[in-house]
């Protein structure tokens, strides 16, 4: 049996609340959504109780859960986080790194494999490379410039499936065209890239920003580049 109907519950549309709805699912993949309808006589049946329904949550940037971290880099720390954010709806989850050696690096993807968890669907490289003064909360030591050698080891898992990169940095350019091989969503963040070097990165790559600018401190940013305070044309 591969169909399963959820009844008895409000589904949750884009545009309105569905109610007495019938959800429809085959093989974990949502097929039909109806109200006041019988479900398939062969479908395995689960009565919500008059609970809200909405498709799985996704998760893009998630440093852990239940009192783990992901880059505890432990079996343990990856099950527990996963499974917090699948019992509150969160069906597909891209755990992501931080600065850190390139050990701990490792260490964090190897966990991430061995705990198998159903809503892994990839790894979203994240740090640590990150310009050195927008690190934010990050530490600091474990922030560093793309190498070649490093970051392909790193896609040569086939587990990053979300790459970011400061568009700044030297070898930026070049981790974005190697991500791009790797059919990665590619995102800028922890950045004090200028207008001309985020057009180099969207050439390259890069379609989404993360923590642009880190908490987006535009005039502070633009001071740090430049050395002059922004002056206003209005009058």
């Amino acid at each position: 049996m591969t169909l399963t109907a959820f009844v008895r519950g409000t589904a949750i549309l884009p545009d309105r609340l569905l109610k007495r709805a019938v959800v429809v699912c085959d093989k974990g993949r949502i097929v039909s959504i109806q109200s006041g309808v019988k479900p398939p006589e062969k479908a395995r049946i689960i009565d919500v109780q008059d609970s809200y329904l909405s498709p799985g949550y996704v998760d893009l940037h998630v440093h852990g859960g239940g009192g783990a971290d992901f880059m505890d880099g432990s079996r343990l720390a990856v099950t527990t986080a996963c499974q917090t954010h699948l019992r509150h709806g969160t069906t597909t989850i891209f755990p992501t790194t931080t600065t850190g050696t390139f050990q701990q690096i490792h260490a964090m993807l190897a966990a991430c494999r061995e705990a198998d968890q159903p809503n892994i669907a990839g790894i979203h490289l994240y740090g640590p490379y990150f310009a050195a003064n927008k690190v934010g909360c990050h530490s600091p030591t474990g922030r560093r410039d793309p190498v070649a050698a490093e970051y392909e080891s790193y896609f040569e898992t086939g587990q990053i499936k979300i790459a970011t990169c400061a568009a700044e940095l030297p070898g930026a350019i070049e981790f974005y065209r190697a991500a791009r091989r790797r059919r990665c969503l590619i995102t800028c963040g922890h950045s004090n890239a200028s207008w001309s070097e985020m057009e180099c990165a969207f050439q390259a790559g890069m379609r989404h920003v993360d923590h642009f600018w880190c908490a987006m401190s535009s005039v502070p940013s633009l001071r740090e580049r430049f050395g002059t305070p922004m002056q206003s044309s209005m009058t």
